[in-house]
């Protein structure tokens, strides 16, 4: 089934857009999940990188800075890979418009894969987890951050209806956790799609794969995130994020 290429909506692309890049509101992306995942990536100096769903490339020249030797960055939209080479002028990064689904089409081989936040758009994780792997050289990683299963699981059309407020404390919904599958929700936009998977099936398609998974952990806010942004402190009753480390050992 071909990947929904909701980046190249002029529309979503632009709200998005004003989301991240906002200095006047902290984004859990900035406050949560980009500070746990590097935390989780660490010593880069020297590796060979794929990103997965590069997105507008912060992270690509984060990595550069710190240490790697070359990242290869690859999106399926047009509107991010532009903004990627816009942001990063070094020769030290490449980028191509590729799902993440054809990277058995490259050519090469790499220390490390990371994703941030991309995976749950694909329909095949099993069969990603197989060609990540066969990416890799012997030794290689894999770490990635996903949307946490319980945030993908209502079957809902607006993200804005997942809790309920009793007592003055937000509950969270968690109904059709194994029903897994394509969710359509409105995000700016409607009819933004992704895939929910509940977490056995995110660790078992790396183990399929033959990955050693060496490290799981869920989304917290820190006490600094609580600070600039209050409401984060829900994470302390429902993560947002669930981030995987698998190692290639041979």
């Amino acid at each position: 089934m071909e990947q929904q290429n909701i980046y190249d909506n002029e529309e979503f692309f632009n709200s998005y857009q004003e989301m991240r890049q906002s200095t006047t509101v902290p984004n859990a992306n900035d406050l949560i999940e980009i500070p746990q995942l590097f935390e989780l990536i660490g010593d880069v100096k020297g590796k060979t990188i794929l990103d997965l769903g590069c997105g507008s490339g912060g992270h690509d020249r984060k990595l550069i800075e710190l240490g790697a030797k070359s990242v290869l960055g690859i999106d399926l939209s047009h509107n991010m890979i532009n903004e990627a080479i816009k942001n990063n002028n070094t020769d030290k990064i490449e980028y191509k418009v590729m799902s993440m689904c054809d990277i058995d089409k490259l050519d090469r081989k790499f220390d490390l894969v990371v994703s941030s936040l991309a995976i749950h758009y694909i329909e095949d994780y099993d069969g990603l987890c197989k060609k990540v792997y066969d990416i890799l050289n012997p030794g290689g990683e894999f770490i990635f951050s996903n949307s946490h299963p319980n945030d993908t699981a209502p079957i809902l059309t607006n993200l804005e209806h997942r809790w309920v407020m009793l007592n003055d404390k937000k509950y969270f919904l968690l109904s059709d956790y194994n029903n897994e599958g394509k969710r359509s929700n409105f995000w700016y936009i409607d009819g933004v799609e992704n895939y929910h998977r509940n977490m056995s099936t995110l660790v078992n398609g790396l183990l399929k794969a033959n990955f050693r998974l060496e490290k799981m952990q869920e989304s917290y806010a820190s006490e600094e995130a609580i600070r600039l942004r209050p409401k984060y402190i829900e994470q302390k009753d429902h993560s947002y994020y669930v981030y995987f480390k698998a190692k290639k050992e041979n």
